[in-house]
């Protein structure tokens, strides 16, 4: 049974912001990612999926929590295991680790994009340039809700009005706008806010009865605002922007689901449906990721596991599965960060987003060989061999040719089964042919 994910909104003390390498840390190994068995045509796959760092210290003590976040070719996170938050990053290209700051509490809020990072000492937030390398103080505010985007624009909830309003501080002329005007006497206050180009979006809430919570966005460019959605509780998810559009989680449909709104054509339509409850959602292109409840066995004690959404082949597939606890994810581009509860520890964890075609599941099986859940060159070879012949099927247009063979691939995969194949292994290599074999017969 895996233990409960606590995440308590604590902040930190800055104490430094200069930059230390240090050396990469080895990972364990990758983590199974499952395709799902329902994806159809022209479905996307995570692939790739591997262990970059983690956290040492154990798993219920909340200051453990790295609470990554991906972006500009990099990943960040804060470690508080020593008692200090340090700001950490590792560059996926090359692997090198290096260290931006340290904070003299358990929290930090680290958030990236594009070539800028972003941090908190609990009462300042700070903003690095890694062009330059450098850190500067650009606001005072609540560093948990500050959010950057790849232009440098930063929005967080700043409280100089004594409730919390939203800000965006733009590093090209670096001149902050306070985008709402919220009071005491207002009865709302703004929670949580996100932005990128010229669009932010926010949480708000109302702070006496009737308590309700409510999406908010603006654009920077025009100054023109407008409510995205409503509802009657205060159970509404931190919004998050990419491209003119906007996803959150809300529980209008009696349990958490995903919402997608378009700025531009003010259309909204709801993503999930399954009502164990979706949540934590991010956007990042044509790609929706969230953390997911439908298989955990406990509302108190989750399982969860991360999903995604492909927008332009209206299809799902889990990217991270399995008896681990798997939590906070981010996107950026095609690729997924989490955080997975495993080894008793909390472990940074990544997968990269792709077309789902005969290449991607041969480079699977040679990703399964290199790991282990192929236990041997023959199992791989024999394997690879009815995918050649696919191949060579599609290339000749030979679509009942290019089908056998993908049966013949299937079948021995299942023969193959808890045996040379794990059976993990063996679940991923099924539905990924499944999914091949009904394109072909669309």
């Amino acid at each position: 049974m895996r233990r409960a994910v606590f995440l308590p909104l604590a902040l930190a003390t800055l104490a430094g912001c200069s930059d230390s390498i240090v050396a990469p840390e080895p990972g364990p190994g990758p983590a199974p990612v499952h395709l799902s068995a329902s994806a159809e045509a022209g479905a996307v796959v995570a692939t790739d999926a591997r262990t970059i760092a983690w956290n040492e210290g154990g798993v219920l003590f909340g200051q453990n929590l790295p609470l990554p976040d991906v972006g500009g070719g990099r990943v960040v996170w804060q470690d508080a295991s020593s008692g200090a938050a340090a700001v950490l990053a590792y560059d996926l290209a090359s692997g090198a680790r290096a260290q931006y700051a340290t904070v003299s509490g358990t929290f930090a809020w680290p958030a990236t994009a594009g070539r800028y990072t972003v941090w908190s000492d609990g009462t300042t937030i700070y903003l690095r340039d890694a062009s330059t390398g450098t850190a500067r103080a650009i606001g005072s505010g609540a560093g948990y809700t500050a959010q950057v985007s790849p232009q440098g624009r930063v929005a967080y909830v700043e409280f100089s009005a004594g409730v919390g309003n939203v800000a965006v501080y733009d590093a090209a002329t670096g001149a902050t706008h306070i985008l709402t005007h919220y009071t005491p006497d207002s009865g709302q206050a703004a929670r949580e806010v996100d932005v990128d180009g010229d669009l932010a979006a926010w949480s708000s809430f109302t702070t006496r009865s009737p308590y309700t919570t409510a999406i908010r966005a603006a654009n920077l460019a025009t100054g023109e605002e407008r409510e995205v959605v409503a509802v009657n509780s205060q159970a509404i998810g931190a919004p998050s922007v990419s491209t003119g559009r906007i996803v959150w989680s809300d529980e209008r449909s009696g349990s958490y689901d995903v919402y997608l709104y378009d700025f531009a054509t003010a259309t909204q339509r709801r993503i999930t449906t399954d009502p164990s409850g979706q949540f934590n959602a991010r956007i990042s292109g044509g790609l929706i990721v969230w953390e997911d409840g439908r298989n955990s066995a406990s509302h108190y004690l989750p399982e969860n596991d991360i999903y995604l959404y492909d927008l332009a082949s209206g299809t799902e597939v889990p990217v991270a599965t399995g008896p681990n606890h798997q939590g906070w994810p981010r996107i950026d581009g095609s690729r997924v960060v989490w955080t997975e509860r495993a080894n008793e520890r909390w472990e940074i964890r990544t997968a990269v987003v792709q077309a789902l075609t005969l290449a991607t599941l041969s480079s699977t099986v040679d990703a399964m060989l290199a790991s282990g859940d192929i236990a041997n060159a023959g199992a791989a070879r024999s394997l690879q061999a009815f995918l050649a012949q696919a191949a060579r099927a599609h290339d000749a247009g030979d679509t009942a040719g290019e089908r056998a063979a993908l049966q013949r691939f299937r079948q021995h995969v299942r023969q193959l089964a808890g045996k040379q194949v794990s059976a993990a292994a063996a679940e991923r290599l099924t539905a990924m042919a499944d999914t091949l074999l009904r394109a072909l017969a669309g």
